[in-house]
């Protein structure tokens, strides 16, 4: 009798090992009867996932799994429904972003001067807010715009007042919010930014990058309270996108201190990570190293929900008409096509951002930079060569995020590195931005090169997702229709990826990114449950369909944190 038990325990043991169970075999939570895409290293699609606690236990079939269920175990049957990892955002902006909510709008609408004037106007108009705070105009669609002080003044004159870029790089305001700023003819220009004047040196409301950060600086903060309320809205928001992780690229102690106090509260339903934000390039790199590795200890709170173990550098602007402080290899042409002598500013000295890079990358910390042209993004890459060449950094998931326009010998230099090229490929299409301001500004020739995503994979480089929220829409489905498809019409069709490659971007490959491949990123044994359901099999249907996709239930840690009103 003993031998037979022992047999029998031995036969069952084997059977759990083979479907990747644990020893103990009840479950708190088991989804059955689905299309589970699990993101493991064989893209295996499943029928079946059991849970216990916050951890995935098992992936199988239905009866399989089934049987791990107790009296307690909630049973969710997915009738068919594809399942799929929680997403993950390499980059983007919740806590910043989220206080936009609820200001006036103008949608990121290509729009001519006088169009946005009567637009803000009228807002301020209909709903001007507190009198005693400023006024705050947000998603100004910059491409090819031009706003005069006088036009500004228009507005609001004796009330402070800010008109926000949607490209997150451009800041518009009136006489009475530069005189609190203090922002005059006698103030020089700030390192990495621009104040646009007129031909008497006087500043003409349009700030540009830095200039436009110390602006926005100035603003009086809504406080603690608000703010975190803002924050908790904009991440449920992304739950129902079906997103549990983020890289929130660009973070202080203020920021940090919205995501710490939602955790406080057991209210943070998201994976942060902040990238600290070092702003003077001309710093030594040990400084720059110290400064980081200081703020990655403060923030350690949580290595499973929030910490901040990588830094953000921007490396230049926006490449778009009439900014144009992205850096170009070869001058912007003006509007006959004829060459200028811009080639953008020039925000950093190369050595130095190789010593930052090198000191920061020995110190084990990502270095995530922003590039959008193609000499900024060359000397990133140089910067990341240096850092190699001293024995530094190679496994270190350090990426480089935007990526508009790659010079082509620079293609294969992102694998030769192990550089993770961070697109926001929402953005690969034809849009006011790409028509109107970009195309006619750089020629025919580079703008062959835009976004130039399938090539960087073709040639070896690992491609990572995000969304770069509020620049624009966090909607995964919406970006992974644009990678593939590049809009409509298509942007250099020539370009797009798989589908199977844009799923990798925002799974497993954004969890790479992030340093939390070993936790997220795949459904499998061991690795959190994070989950997500949606109403369709995004590998039936025509990719133009994809931003029709819904998710109808975000699990993270196996608790379901959104729920469609149509789901179960």
């Amino acid at each position: 009798m003993k031998t037979s038990i022992r047999v029998i325990t031995l036969l069952a043991a084997i059977g759990y090992a083979a479907i990747g169970l644990a020893e103990s075999p009840t479950a708190d939570l088991v989804l059955l009867n689905g299309r589970i895409h699990t993101q493991d290293a064989a893209r295996r699609v499943v029928e079946a996932l059991a849970v216990r606690g916050n951890t995935i236990v098992a992936t199988g079939t239905t009866e399989q799994i089934r049987a791990l269920a107790g009296p307690a175990t909630h049973s969710v049957d997915l009738a068919g429904r594809v399942a799929l990892p929680g997403f993950i955002d390499a980059h983007t902006h919740p806590a910043q972003s989220a206080q936009d909510l609820g200001k006036c709008t103008l949608g990121d609408q290509m729009l001519a001067a006088a169009a946005v004037v009567a637009a803000a106007a009228d807002c301020y108009r209909t709903a001007p807010g507190d009198p005693a705070q400023w006024f705050q105009v947000v998603q100004v669609n910059p491409s090819g715009l031009v706003l005069s002080l006088a036009e500004l003044d228009s507005i609001v004159r004796e009330r402070p007042m800010v008109l926000m870029g949607s490209d997150g790089h451009t800041t518009w305001a009136n006489s009475a919010a530069l005189a609190v700023a203090g922002i005059t003819a006698a103030r020089p220009d700030p390192a990495g930014g621009r104040i646009e004047r007129d031909p008497s040196g006087n500043p003409t409301g349009t700030l540009r990058d830095a200039a436009s950060d110390h602006m926005l600086a100035t603003v009086p903060p809504a406080g603690l309270q608000v703010e975190t309320a803002q924050l908790a809205r904009a991440l449920a928001a992304m739950n129902v996108a079906g997103i549990t992780s983020v890289q929130d690229a660009a973070v202080g102690d203020h920021e940090m201190s919205l995501y710490k106090a939602l955790y406080d509260e057991g209210r943070l339903t998201m994976r942060v990570r902040g990238s600290y934000t070092i702003t003077d390039l001309s710093t030594p790199g040990d400084k720059a190293a110290a400064a980081a590795v200081a703020f990655r200890d403060h923030w350690a709170v949580d290595p499973n929900r929030l910490r901040a173990d990588a830094i953000k550098i921007f490396a230049d602007g926006v490449i778009e008409y009439p900014s144009q402080t992205a850096e170009l290899l070869e001058p912007y042409l003006d509007e006959g096509g004829h060459p200028t002598g811009n080639r953008g500013p020039t925000y950093y000295e190369k050595d130095k951002l190789n010593g930052i890079v090198a000191a920061v990358d020995a110190a084990g910390i990502t270095v995530h930079i922003h590039a959008i042209g193609d000499r900024a993004i060359r000397d990133a890459l140089d910067a990341f060569a240096y850092s190699r060449a001293h024995g530094v950094g190679a496994g270190n998931r350090d990426q480089i995020a935007h990526l508009e326009l790659i010079d082509p010998a620079d293609y294969p230099r992102f694998k030769a590195l192990g550089v993770i090229a961070n697109f926001q490929l929402l953005w690969a299409r034809r849009d006011s931005y790409v028509a109107s301001a970009t195309e006619a500004y750089i020629g025919p020739a580079r703008s062959q090169h835009l976004y130039p995503a399938r090539s960087v994979l073709d040639a070896g480089g690992m491609l990572a997702g995000g969304s770069d929220w509020g620049v624009s829409s966090f909607d995964v489905f919406d970006a992974m229709e644009h990678a593939i498809t590049r809009g409509d019409p298509p942007l250099l069709p020539e370009q797009s990826i798989p589908l199977q490659a844009a799923l990798d971007s925002y799974t497993v490959n954004a969890a790479l990114a992030l340093k939390q491949e070993a936790t997220t990123g795949s459904i499998e044994r061991g690795k959190r449950a994070d989950v997500i359901v949606i109403d369709r099999d995004i590998f039936s249907v025509d990719p133009h369909e994809l931003h029709s996709a819904k998710v109808l239930a975000t699990y993270l840690d196996g608790k379901e944190i959104y729920a469609a009103p149509d789901w179960k």
